[in-house]
Protein backbone atom coordinates (compact mmCIF):
# COMPACT_ATOMS: atom_id res chain seq x y z
CA UNK A 1 0.00 0.00 0.00
CA UNK A 2 3.11 2.59 0.63
CA UNK A 3 3.70 1.80 -3.30
CA UNK A 4 0.50 2.89 -3.66
CA UNK A 5 0.58 5.99 -1.96
CA UNK A 6 3.60 7.51 -3.52
CA UNK A 7 1.88 6.62 -6.91
CA UNK A 8 -0.68 9.02 -6.17
CA UNK A 9 1.73 11.72 -4.27
CA UNK A 10 3.77 11.38 -7.58
CA UNK A 11 1.15 12.06 -9.28
CA UNK A 12 -0.74 14.84 -7.44
CA UNK A 13 2.96 16.66 -7.95
CA UNK A 14 3.00 16.29 -11.46
CA UNK A 15 -0.91 17.29 -12.28
CA UNK A 16 -0.43 21.00 -12.80
CA UNK A 17 2.74 20.28 -15.34
CA UNK A 18 0.82 17.82 -16.54
CA UNK A 19 -2.60 19.57 -17.86
CA UNK A 20 -0.72 22.74 -19.05
CA UNK A 21 1.90 20.33 -20.69
CA UNK A 22 2.46 20.55 -24.60
CA UNK A 23 2.53 16.98 -24.24
CA UNK A 24 -0.21 14.40 -25.20
CA UNK A 25 -2.01 12.68 -22.21
CA UNK A 26 -3.84 9.94 -22.11
CA UNK A 27 -6.31 7.77 -19.88
CA UNK A 28 -7.08 4.10 -20.87
CA UNK A 29 -9.69 1.40 -20.77
CA UNK A 30 -7.60 -2.49 -20.60
CA UNK A 31 -8.41 -5.94 -20.47
CA UNK A 32 -5.94 -8.76 -20.27
CA UNK A 33 -7.84 -11.40 -22.00
CA UNK A 34 -5.51 -14.27 -21.74
CA UNK A 35 -3.26 -14.95 -18.78
CA UNK A 36 -0.61 -17.85 -18.71
CA UNK A 37 1.02 -18.21 -15.18
CA UNK A 38 3.25 -21.22 -16.07
CA UNK A 39 1.76 -23.31 -13.04
CA UNK A 40 -0.50 -25.18 -14.72
CA UNK A 41 -3.54 -22.99 -14.63
CA UNK A 42 -5.66 -22.77 -17.71
CA UNK A 43 -5.96 -20.07 -19.88
CA UNK A 44 -9.30 -20.98 -21.27
CA UNK A 45 -11.65 -22.76 -19.37
CA UNK A 46 -12.73 -25.49 -21.62
CA UNK A 47 -15.60 -26.74 -19.27
CA UNK A 48 -17.59 -24.45 -16.39
CA UNK A 49 -17.12 -25.88 -13.23
CA UNK A 50 -19.52 -24.43 -10.14
CA UNK A 51 -16.94 -21.71 -9.68
CA UNK A 52 -17.50 -20.04 -13.04
CA UNK A 53 -21.37 -20.20 -13.01
CA UNK A 54 -22.18 -17.08 -12.00
CA UNK A 55 -20.59 -14.88 -15.63
CA UNK A 56 -18.16 -12.57 -13.46
CA UNK A 57 -15.47 -12.87 -16.94
CA UNK A 58 -16.13 -12.47 -20.28
CA UNK A 59 -18.74 -14.98 -22.40
CA UNK A 60 -19.75 -16.35 -18.94
CA UNK A 61 -15.90 -17.13 -17.52
CA UNK A 62 -14.73 -18.91 -20.77
CA UNK A 63 -11.66 -16.66 -20.36
CA UNK A 64 -9.97 -15.52 -16.61
CA UNK A 65 -9.71 -11.80 -18.29
CA UNK A 66 -8.60 -8.94 -15.90
CA UNK A 67 -9.26 -5.52 -16.55
CA UNK A 68 -8.49 -2.49 -15.52
CA UNK A 69 -7.39 1.71 -16.41
CA UNK A 70 -4.61 3.56 -16.77
CA UNK A 71 -3.03 6.91 -16.95
CA UNK A 72 0.27 8.25 -19.75
CA UNK A 73 1.91 11.24 -20.07
CA UNK A 74 4.60 11.63 -23.45
CA UNK A 75 7.15 12.85 -22.13
CA UNK A 76 8.03 13.97 -25.87
CA UNK A 77 7.28 12.21 -29.23
CA UNK A 78 9.52 9.29 -28.31
CA UNK A 79 8.93 8.08 -24.86
CA UNK A 80 6.34 8.23 -22.03
CA UNK A 81 5.31 7.19 -18.52
CA UNK A 82 1.91 5.81 -17.22
CA UNK A 83 0.29 4.14 -14.04
CA UNK A 84 -2.13 1.34 -14.07
CA UNK A 85 -4.29 -0.10 -12.21
CA UNK A 86 -5.76 -3.73 -12.88
CA UNK A 87 -7.89 -6.55 -11.31
CA UNK A 88 -8.33 -10.32 -12.11
CA UNK A 89 -10.79 -12.05 -10.10
CA UNK A 90 -11.08 -15.86 -12.05
CA UNK A 91 -12.15 -19.62 -11.05
CA UNK A 92 -10.39 -22.37 -13.08
CA UNK A 93 -11.32 -25.57 -14.27
CA UNK A 94 -10.04 -28.29 -11.91
CA UNK A 95 -13.15 -30.87 -13.01
CA UNK A 96 -10.64 -33.27 -14.19
CA UNK A 97 -8.72 -33.47 -10.73
CA UNK A 98 -12.08 -33.66 -8.56
CA UNK A 99 -12.03 -36.50 -5.78
CA UNK A 100 -8.62 -37.61 -7.09
CA UNK A 101 -5.92 -37.69 -4.48
CA UNK A 102 -3.43 -39.07 -7.02
CA UNK A 103 -3.11 -35.21 -8.05
CA UNK A 104 -1.33 -32.15 -6.64
CA UNK A 105 -3.13 -29.27 -5.44
CA UNK A 106 -4.33 -26.57 -8.21
CA UNK A 107 -5.47 -23.14 -8.41
CA UNK A 108 -8.64 -22.90 -8.16
CA UNK A 109 -9.71 -18.76 -7.70
CA UNK A 110 -7.14 -15.71 -8.40
CA UNK A 111 -8.48 -12.50 -7.20
CA UNK A 112 -5.44 -10.38 -7.82
CA UNK A 113 -4.82 -6.49 -7.78
CA UNK A 114 -1.77 -5.11 -9.02
CA UNK A 115 -0.60 -1.51 -9.68
CA UNK A 116 2.04 -0.62 -12.59
CA UNK A 117 4.76 2.48 -12.69
CA UNK A 118 5.73 2.03 -16.52
CA UNK A 119 8.32 3.88 -18.83
CA UNK A 120 8.02 3.36 -22.78
CA UNK A 121 9.14 3.81 -25.83
CA UNK A 122 7.65 4.53 -29.06
CA UNK A 123 8.65 4.08 -32.58
CA UNK A 124 6.12 5.73 -35.13
CA UNK A 125 6.00 3.52 -37.92
CA UNK A 126 3.13 5.48 -40.15
CA UNK A 127 1.20 8.14 -39.48
CA UNK A 128 -1.42 6.37 -37.37
CA UNK A 129 1.04 2.89 -36.25
CA UNK A 130 3.20 3.25 -33.79
CA UNK A 131 5.07 0.04 -32.12
CA UNK A 132 6.02 0.61 -28.32
CA UNK A 133 8.34 -0.96 -25.36
CA UNK A 134 9.61 -0.32 -22.04
CA UNK A 135 9.31 -1.92 -19.01
CA UNK A 136 8.24 -1.12 -15.14
CA UNK A 137 7.93 -1.72 -11.38
CA UNK A 138 4.81 -3.68 -10.17
CA UNK A 139 3.06 -3.94 -6.74
CA UNK A 140 0.59 -7.05 -6.73
CA UNK A 141 -1.81 -7.91 -3.40
CA UNK A 142 -4.68 -10.29 -3.33
CA UNK A 143 -5.72 -13.89 -2.52
CA UNK A 144 -5.46 -17.14 -4.24
CA UNK A 145 -7.12 -20.43 -3.76
CA UNK A 146 -6.13 -23.62 -4.43
CA UNK A 147 -8.19 -26.82 -4.43
CA UNK A 148 -6.50 -30.62 -3.30
CA UNK A 149 -8.19 -34.38 -2.57
CA UNK A 150 -6.89 -35.81 0.58
CA UNK A 151 -7.40 -39.33 0.84
CA UNK A 152 -7.00 -41.01 3.99
CA UNK A 153 -7.70 -44.84 4.89
CA UNK A 154 -10.40 -45.58 2.39
CA UNK A 155 -12.03 -42.28 2.81
CA UNK A 156 -11.71 -38.86 0.91
CA UNK A 157 -12.02 -35.35 1.55
CA UNK A 158 -11.81 -32.16 -0.83
CA UNK A 159 -9.95 -29.14 0.27
CA UNK A 160 -9.17 -25.98 -0.57
CA UNK A 161 -6.03 -23.93 0.60
CA UNK A 162 -5.11 -20.57 0.30
CA UNK A 163 -2.39 -17.60 0.56
CA UNK A 164 -2.35 -13.88 0.58
CA UNK A 165 -0.13 -12.35 -1.92
CA UNK A 166 1.77 -9.09 -1.00
CA UNK A 167 4.40 -8.89 -3.83
CA UNK A 168 6.81 -6.62 -5.98
CA UNK A 169 8.02 -7.10 -9.28
CA UNK A 170 9.01 -5.92 -12.98
CA UNK A 171 7.50 -5.89 -16.49
CA UNK A 172 8.59 -5.70 -19.98
CA UNK A 173 5.79 -4.65 -22.56
CA UNK A 174 5.97 -4.37 -26.49
CA UNK A 175 2.63 -3.89 -28.24
CA UNK A 176 1.40 -2.06 -31.15
CA UNK A 177 -0.79 1.08 -30.94
CA UNK A 178 -3.50 2.37 -33.67
CA UNK A 179 -4.86 6.38 -33.58
CA UNK A 180 -7.53 6.14 -36.39
CA UNK A 181 -8.47 9.92 -35.00
CA UNK A 182 -6.16 12.60 -33.06
CA UNK A 183 -8.50 11.90 -30.12
CA UNK A 184 -8.84 8.16 -30.17
CA UNK A 185 -5.92 5.19 -29.79
CA UNK A 186 -6.95 1.76 -29.92
CA UNK A 187 -3.61 -0.63 -28.62
CA UNK A 188 -2.99 -4.35 -27.93
CA UNK A 189 0.55 -5.50 -25.97
CA UNK A 190 2.03 -8.39 -24.43
CA UNK A 191 3.01 -7.76 -20.97
CA UNK A 192 5.54 -10.22 -18.78
CA UNK A 193 5.72 -9.48 -15.20
CA UNK A 194 8.65 -11.55 -13.28
CA UNK A 195 7.93 -11.08 -8.97
CA UNK A 196 11.25 -10.31 -7.42
CA UNK A 197 10.02 -10.43 -3.70
CA UNK A 198 7.21 -13.06 -3.36
CA UNK A 199 5.40 -12.70 0.18
CA UNK A 200 2.68 -14.10 -0.42
CA UNK A 201 1.70 -16.17 3.15
CA UNK A 202 -0.88 -18.86 4.28
CA UNK A 203 -3.63 -17.61 7.56
CA UNK A 204 -0.80 -19.58 9.46
CA UNK A 205 1.52 -16.73 8.58
CA UNK A 206 3.67 -19.83 6.85
CA UNK A 207 5.92 -18.78 3.76
CA UNK A 208 3.09 -19.74 0.72
CA UNK A 209 6.22 -21.03 -1.33
CA UNK A 210 8.17 -22.67 0.56
CA UNK A 211 5.18 -24.76 2.60
CA UNK A 212 4.09 -26.00 -1.38
CA UNK A 213 7.66 -26.63 -2.64
CA UNK A 214 8.24 -28.88 1.04
CA UNK A 215 4.90 -30.83 1.16
CA UNK A 216 3.75 -31.13 -2.54
CA UNK A 217 7.13 -30.74 -4.12
CA UNK A 218 5.84 -27.81 -6.26
CA UNK A 219 8.23 -24.91 -7.12
CA UNK A 220 6.16 -22.69 -9.02
CA UNK A 221 3.00 -21.82 -6.79
CA UNK A 222 2.22 -18.77 -6.07
CA UNK A 223 3.72 -18.02 -9.29
CA UNK A 224 6.56 -15.99 -10.24
CA UNK A 225 5.15 -15.26 -13.93
CA UNK A 226 2.77 -13.39 -15.39
CA UNK A 227 2.02 -13.34 -19.13
CA UNK A 228 -0.76 -11.26 -20.44
CA UNK A 229 -1.98 -10.61 -23.71
CA UNK A 230 -3.56 -6.73 -23.46
CA UNK A 231 -5.95 -4.79 -25.37
CA UNK A 232 -7.81 -1.15 -24.96
CA UNK A 233 -9.11 1.89 -26.08
CA UNK A 234 -7.54 5.34 -24.95
CA UNK A 235 -8.76 8.55 -25.08
CA UNK A 236 -6.43 11.45 -25.82
CA UNK A 237 -6.36 15.12 -24.81
CA UNK A 238 -4.13 18.01 -24.03
CA UNK A 239 -2.51 19.92 -26.35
Amino acid sequence: MKLICILFLTLGACAPSVLLSQNNNRISLQTGLFHSFFDGSSIINKKLNDYKRVPRNLFGGLLNDSKGFSYQRKINIKSGISVEYMVLNTGYDYNEVINNSGVKPVIATRNLKSVNLNYSRILQLSQRFHLVYGGGFNYLWGHEGIYHYTAYNGWGEPRFYGYNRNDFGINLRTGIEYTPIKWITLFTNFDFLGIAYLGAEDIDGNNAEEFYEEKFELKNIPSRFDLSWRFGIGFNFGK
